[in-house]
């Protein structure tokens, strides 16, 4: 029975490779033309529910420049292990007690209760293994997946999203894809924090898993957003 289970997987991976190669021949922008033709391709954690991942039939397009100000950038933080550098934020962001091989920023409103409290966050490292979907979507499905995995954690199935860019990019002549979307709490209406803007970008470094940078900023700091452009712009490949 095994033998054949393998056989099955190695033959639906095969046609998920094959017609994710002919997509790719066709660009990564506009209406696909190949939507709801795909094998389902999972990716999940051991006794997890499985994330499920297929290119969609319309793209949102390029990530939009926030409007303002913003923060004032002090300086660049390194993660080797991701292999990106980005912005260092004043205050009131703080650098994030982040162990391994992840780095980044967060605010948060020093209230601890759940209706006041809020959370602003920008997390650089590696893609997590679980999440990597090889072939020639394998940027986009790290994007979306990463942005899915944020959705399950907090949302469940309360909450309603809003798609504000799914497009590839260039990072510092590296290629990646951006996928940035806005969940709102369907239920809790009461909570400052009702709604979460969450921008994730996968970036092929050259190493063995592509970069993942996620940043989230809660709705009733919209004072935030402009640094969503900040950080992303600011993004350099590192040896």
């Amino acid at each position: 029975m095994k033998p054949l289970i393998a056989a099955a997987a190695a033959f639906v991976l095969a046609a998920a490779a094959a017609i994710v190669l002919l997509l790719g021949r066709h660009g990564e922008t506009g209406p696909d033309a190949f939507a709801g033709t795909y094998p389902l391709v999972t990716a999940a954690p051991t006794g997890v529910p499985a994330l499920t991942w297929r290119p969609t039939g319309t793209l949102a397009g390029p990530l939009p420049a926030f409007p303002g100000a913003g923060s004032k950038v002090t300086g660049r933080i390194v993660n080797r292990n991701a292999g990106l550098s980005f912005a260092r934020l004043a205050p009131p962001w703080r650098a994030k007690r982040t162990g391994g091989s992840s780095s980044g920023l967060e605010i948060d409103s020093k209230t601890k209760d759940y209706k006041h409290f809020w959370y602003a966050s920008v997390s650089v490292e590696p893609l997590d293994p679980k999440l990597d979907v090889p072939g020639a979507q394998r940027l986009r499905a790290a994007a979306e997946l990463t942005g899915q995995a944020f959705v399950r954690q907090l949302y469940s199935d309360d909450g309603k999203r809003k798609d504000l860019a799914g497009a590839a990019l260039t990072v510092d002549r590296h290629p990646g894809w951006v996928s940035a979307f806005r969940m709102t709490h369907t239920t809790d209406l009461d909570r400052v924090e009702n709604n979460q803007t969450e921008v994730v970008v996968a970036v092929d470094t050259g190493r063995r898993l592509p970069a993942i940078v996620e940043i989230t900023i809660p709705g009733n700091q919209v004072r935030l957003l402009p640094d969503i452009t900040h950080v992303v712009r600011s993004l350099r490949v590192v040896r």
